[in-house]
């Protein structure tokens, strides 16, 4: 029988930040995202003064797109 309290939901903040963390490792290893059902690739990203959000740039695409339209794809092991 385990004594170990079940752990905290995590807050819709935390789960934004650790989708931002994934997509920032997903830049570093070029990894592809998905955005509108296609594969994409990640060009940049930057947090403007006052957002609580980054803005994305995906190659080929002159608008950023929110961080939350982007899919983190799997990668086959």
């Amino acid at each position: 029988m385990s004594t170990r309290a079940p752990a905290p939901a995590e807050s819709p903040r935390e789960l934004a930040d650790q989708h931002d963390l994934r997509l920032h490792r997903a830049k570093q290893l070029a990894r592809p995202v998905g955005y509108q059902g296609q594969n994409c690739f990640i060009a940049g990203f930057c947090w403007h003064k006052g957002d609580a959000d980054m803005t994305v740039y995906i190659e080929g695409l002159a608008e950023p797109v929110a961080p939350a339209e982007l899919t983190i794809l799997e990668q086959p092991q």
